[in-house]
C-alpha cells in the first residue's frame, strides 16, 4: 500500500545492536543519559531461551515475549538492566528499539519522482484485468483449496462485501495480545484488501485463490504501526502452528528499515528459522524506490522470495516496474528483488468500519472496492499464485516453488528491447502457467543444505563511480 506522507506499513523502528561484550563508551554514555525509569524494549538473545529468560529476570527485566525460535525473549530493560546483561557473557546479544521519530523516520523521504507518478496514476483504469489474465484459469481449474496461507498484517474484516462462499478463515491470532481465536478486525483496511486480492471480493472480484485456506495473523494497530517483537511474535505463531493447520505459504507485506545486516536482524533472522522450517515465506521490496538498495527488509533476505511491484500501460500495452517499487542490491549484494508481480491500482474489499488517514488520499471503484497500489499487493498476488502451484503440486518443497518461480519469470524489457535490470525486476514477471508446467526446480537462489546461521554473500556491490 502506498502512504503519501507515511510510506511503510508499520514497523517505524530503529534498531540497536548491543553485543555481549562490555558497553562501548558512546552507548555507556548515552545509557547514563537515560533515568532509572526510561526503560526499552528489547530483544535479549542467548543460547537458549531459558537461558536468556532467566537472565533477563535475575537483571530486573520484565519479560513481554518468549521467542524460543530466537533462542531469545522480549524484555522491557531499564539503563542498569541493559548495563548489566550486555557485561553478562551468558548473553549473546541484545537488540534495543530506539525508535526513531516521525521527522526522523526514513520512511518520509518519498521520492519525487514516486509521488509524480502515482499523482498521474490516478482515474486511470484498474488492473485487475490484467491480474486476471497473468491467473490464466482457463489454462487450469485452480482454487488454492488444501493450501493455508498465513497473512501476517493489519487483520480481516467481519462487515466486507466478501459475497457468497465467504473467505475461508481456519484460525486467527493477534500477535499483540498472544490469543489465538479473539478478533482480529482490521481497522485501516490494509489486511483485508491483501486477503481479498487472494480470496475474491465477492462479484466484482473473483481472487487469485478463492478456497485458500487463510490464516489470520494480526500484528499492528489501528494506526498501521507495529512493534518488531509483536511481528516476530506472529512468525513464530506461524512457524509453531504450520502442521496444525497445513500452512505452506506465509506471507508478510511490510516493509522495515535496514539498519542491521540481514544475518543479525532479528526479524529476518526468525523468517529465515520459518523458511528453514519448511514455509514457502513472501515478502514485499518495499515502496522505497527507484535508487539503488532500496530494498526494504526483510525484502533484502537472500532466503526469502521478495517481490517488487510492477504496473501495465493499457495504451501501450507495456509493463514496467512501479517507481516506487524498493530497487537492488541489498547492502549484502543481493540481487533483489526475485520477482515482480502486479502491485498498481489493483481493486479489492475495503472494510465499512476502516478509516485512512484523513491527509491520504483514497480512492474506490463505484462498487465500493478500495483501489490502491504498492508492493505490499504485489506480495500478496504472488503469494496467492504460489497456493495455485502447490494444490497442484504439493509434493514441492519451498526451495522448489522458489527456484520455478525464478526460472519461468519473463524478463521484462523497454520499447527499445532492452532487458530491464535485474537490480529493478528481479528474474522478471512471475509467469504462473510457466510454472505449473516446469520441472526445473534448481536455481542459483536455491539455499537448500545451507545453515540457516550461514551468513550468505551477494556478489553485485554498487560501483560508486557509476
Amino acid at each position: 500500500m502506498i502512504l503519501l506522507t507515511r510510506f511503510w506499513l508499520g514497523l517505524i523502528l530503529s534498531l540497536l545492536l548491543i553485543g555481549c561484550a562490555s558497553l562501548g563508551a558512546d552507548t555507556q554514555h548515552a545509557l547514563n543519559k537515560e533515568s532509572e525509569l526510561a526503560r526499552k524494549s528489547a530483544l535479549v538473545v542467548a543460547k537458549t531461551h531459558a537461558l536468556a529468560h532467566a537472565q533477563v529476570l535475575a537483571a530486573g527485566g520484565i519479560i513481554t515475549h518468549n521467542l524460543p525460535l530466537l533462542n531469545a525473549v522480549g524484555a522491557v530493560l531499564s539503563p542498569k538492566s541493559i548495563q548489566e546483561l550486555s557485561g553478562n557473557r551468558k548473553i549473546e546479544n541484545i537488540i534495543i528499539d530506539a525508535a526513531l521519530s516521525d521527522e526522523e523516520a526514513p520512511e518520509h523521504a518519498i521520492t519525487t519522482q514516486a509521488t509524480d507518478w502515482l499523482s498521474r496514476e490516478r482515474g486511470k483504469p484498474i488492473q485487475n484485468d490484467w491480474l486476471e489474465t497473468l491467473i490464466a484459469r482457463d489454462e487450469h481449474d485452480l482454487t488454492g483449496q488444501g493450501i493455508g496461507l498465513a497473512i501476517v498484517d493489519t487483520g480481516i474484516a467481519k462487515n466486507a462485501a466478501w459475497g457468497e462462499p465467504p473467505p475461508r478463515i481456519i484460525a486467527r491470532y493477534d500477535s499483540v495480545t498472544d490469543i489465538e481465536g479473539g478478533d482480529v478486525s482490521d481497522n485501516t483496511g490494509h489486511g483485508t484488501h491483501i486477503s481479498s486480492l487472494i480470496v475474491g471480493a465477492g462479484s466484482n472480484w473473483a481472487g487469485i485463490a478463492p478456497l485458500a485456506s487463510l490464516v489470520i495473523v494480526k500484528a499492528f494497530d489501528a494506526e498501521e504501526s507495529a512493534h518488531f517483537l509483536d511481528v516476530i511474535r506472529a512468525v513464530q505463531w506461524v512457524t509453531v502452528n504450520k502442521e496444525r493447520l497445513g500452512i505452506r505459504v506465509l506471507n508478510l507485506s511490510i516493509s522495515a528499515s535496514t539498519e542491521l545486516p540481514y544475518n543479525l536482524d532479528p526479524l529476518n533472522r526468525a523468517l529465515t528459522a520459518a523458511w528453514d522450517a519448511g514455509l514457502v515465506v513472501v515478502v514485499s521490496a518495499g515502496n522505497l524506490g527507484t535508487d539503488p538498495s532500496s530494498v526494504t527488509a526483510p525484502g533484502n533476505n537472500p532466503w526469502l522470495i521478495t517481490v517488487g511491484a510492477a504496473s501495465f500501460d493499457i495504451s501501450t500495452s507495456e509493463i514496467r516496474v512501479a517507481p516506487f517499487s524498493g530497487r537492488g542490491p541489498t547492502h549484502s549484494a543481493h540481487i533483489k528483488p526475485n520477482i515482480v508481480a502486479p502491485g498498481t491500482r489493483l481493486a479489492a474489499s475495503f472494510p465499512r468500519t476502516a478509516s485512512r488517514p484523513s491527509h491520504e488520499p483514497t480512492e474506490f471503484t463505484k462498487e465500493g472496492l478500495w483501489v490502491t497500489s504498492g508492493a505490499s499487493q504485489a506480495s500478496a498476488v504472488v503469494a496467492g499464485l504460489i497456493t495455485l502451484l502447490l494444490e497442484a503440486r504439493p509434493e514441492l518443497s519451498n526451495h522448489d516453488v522458489k527456484c520455478l518461480l525464478a526460472n519461468t519469470a519473463r524478463p521484462l524489457v523497454t520499447k527499445s528491447q532492452t532487458r530491464i535490470s535485474p537490480m529493478s525486476q528481479g528474474r522478471g514477471l512471475i509467469d504462473i502457467s510457466a510454472a505449473l508446467r516446469s520441472t526445473d526446480t534448481d536455481c542459483e537462489e536455491r539455499f537448500e543444505g545451507f545453515s540457516p546461521s550461514t551468513v550468505i554473500e551477494g556478489a553485485y556491490t554498487l560501483d560508486p563511480h557509476k
